[in-house]
């Protein structure tokens, strides 16, 4: 039983690595930048939520668009969440709703150049 995978096992290591990724972003936030700790806590929520959802729309639900595009989705989708959790500013909202696109949707594009 030590090779099988369930369903889900991708899934869950991309949740951990959004997880670590928000982890380090938030820390930098709080360490180097002297913000509160609603940032560390937005970023780790944002990065588990941009890496399920990436997860979902590109394995799961395989949503036509490419991955870079849905990457781009996600990163927004997680923008979202970190301005509303750490923000509340309206000026900010586009900021990182624009910074949300294009981060997710680097990231995809270096993830897709990973695996070919």
């Amino acid at each position: 039983m030590a090779g099988a995978q369930t369903p889900y096992a991708g899934l869950f290591r991309r949740a951990i690595t959004g997880l670590i990724l928000g982890a380090i972003a938030g820390a930098i936030q709080v360490w180097f930048f002297n913000r509160d700790l609603m940032h560390l806590w937005a970023a780790i929520t944002a990065g588990v939520i941009y890496m399920i959802t990436w997860v979902i729309f590109t394995d799961r639900l395989r949503l036509a668009g490419g991955k870079i595009l849905l990457g781009g989705v996600s990163g927004l989708i997680a923008a979202i969440v970190w301005w509303s959790i750490a923000v509340h500013a309206e000026e900010a909202f586009i900021q990182a709703s624009v910074a949300g696109l294009c981060f997710g949707a680097a990231y995809a594009w270096s993830e897709g150049r990973n695996e070919s």
